[in-house]
């Protein structure tokens, strides 16, 4: 099944001269965002040409270059924090970025890489709207765009992605890729090769916020900050300036943006469905709860598109069997924190896996392969146990193992 409606339709931009072609393909070839890499592949090299696709990456690496910095604690602010003026010059934003530069790959596994959101919505037609709203600055110099929304299975806001772009025939006069990114808590991505960057952050009070600033002349570049509102990064190619970085953050601090604006995915970006409806959706991820006795409470199912198909994306359960209770989530997407609580594939857990997991917290995370959608990413289930013992939790696994599902 598709979705015409978030589908999004894109115009032909024609790329620049052979010779910038391949000094920026030469600064970007190193790296790339795994979550965003086969989604993005399947559709920029359908409906946009090698200057756009090349904007796209250069978000993902700056993203990823810096995905383990964090936000508080970096060793590399040893300087303190400056207090912001504002006479303060753009520059002393990222005046430690010289500082401390360490850089190293670091290798995942291909198979245990998801996106971290399950769907996304693109909102690159509602750039007028937006602008005339207030939410978004007017930028004519920045003539194309790649807005888009990422919802979470649940339907909840992953995070808002509005990359603001410039091309034209010399890369090193016109090239530009300004970016906000904004989501309702910290993001952490999930890539098969990660490039390792401890680069010198600096500190900025402003307003009574901190603004983390990283990045140089001739690099990607970041200011990051957190509020009560949300978490909030501007991401500058290596061809946009300190001064470019700074103006679109003033105008946001000036004019800040509301998630809750977001907060409901578009119509038609996610189905609200049942398991009575789509009998063969998860199929080897959802444990034979009936058969170990179990009686279903609840039994909440969500369809999605992902590269272009109507697949499921999130399934959300709660089982009882006398004084048992056990919750089971299964999602089309991973971040950083459910990886840090997986156990693996379910012929990969053992029991005391489980025991020493449920020790530590009520429920830990299972990988599933791919199951069989084509092009569709793997899967990621959670296990809660409200109520019971790790024994309980074990034989649902071990259910798994023996291929007894639903």
């Amino acid at each position: 099944m598709k979705n015409d409606k978030i589908i999004a339709s894109w115009n032909k931009i024609e790329p620049g001269d052979a010779a910038d072609e391949r000094m920026l393909s030469a600064i970007l070839a190193r790296n790339r965002s795994a979550h965003e890499g086969k989604n993005h592949e399947n559709k920029w090299s359908k409906t946009k040409t090698a200057w756009i696709q090349w904007g796209a990456l250069a978000a993902c690496v700056c993203l990823i270059a810096l995905a383990v910095v964090k936000l508080t604690g970096s060793p590399s602010a040893s300087s303190g924090i400056q207090q912001w003026s504002a006479s303060m010059p753009a520059k002393n934003y990222f005046k430690n970025s010289s500082k401390n530069k360490v850089q190293s790959d670091v290798s995942e596994s291909d198979s245990l890489v998801m996106p971290p959101y399950a769907v996304s919505a693109t909102l690159t037609g509602s750039r007028g709207q937006l602008e005339a709203e207030g939410i978004l600055p007017e930028m004519p110099d920045h003539p194309l765009q790649d807005f888009q929304a990422e919802y979470n299975g649940d339907g909840s806001l992953y995070a808002l992605v509005f990359m603001w772009m410039r091309r034209g025939e010399s890369v090193r006069d016109v090239y530009s890729d300004l970016t906000l990114r904004a989501a309702p808590r910290e993001l952490h991505e999930i890539s098969d090769t990660v490039f390792v960057s401890t680069v010198g952050v600096t500190e900025t009070l402003r307003d009574g916020i901190t603004i983390y600033g990283e990045g140089g002349t001739h690099e990607e570049k970041t200011l990051t900050w957190q509020t009560d509102q949300g978490w909030y990064q501007i991401i500058g190619s290596f061809n946009d300036s300190y001064e470019d970085m700074i103006s679109l953050l003033d105008w946001f601090w000036a004019h800040p943006l509301q998630l809750s604006r977001f907060s409901t995915a578009p119509e038609g970006v996610i189905i609200y469905s049942s398991l009575a409806e789509q009998p063969n959706a998860f199929s080897g991820q959802l444990p034979d709860f009936a058969g170990l006795g179990y009686t279903a409470e609840k039994e909440l199912f969500n369809l999605g598109i992902q590269y272009e198909q109507m697949i499921p994306i999130w399934f959300d359960g709660v089982y009882i069997r006398g004084e048992t209770r056990v919750r089971w989530t299964v999602s089309a997407a991973a971040d950083k924190d459910a990886w840090s609580a997986c156990l693996g594939r379910p012929h990969e857990i053992s029991e005391d896996k489980v025991k020493t997991a449920l020790s530590q917290k009520n429920s830990f995370n299972v990988f599933f392969d791919f199951n069989g959608y084509q092009d569709m990413p793997a899967y990621m289930a959670t296990l809660t146990l409200e109520q019971g013992s790790a024994e309980d939790a074990w034989e649902i696994i071990q259910i798994l193992q023996t291929g007894h599902v639903q």
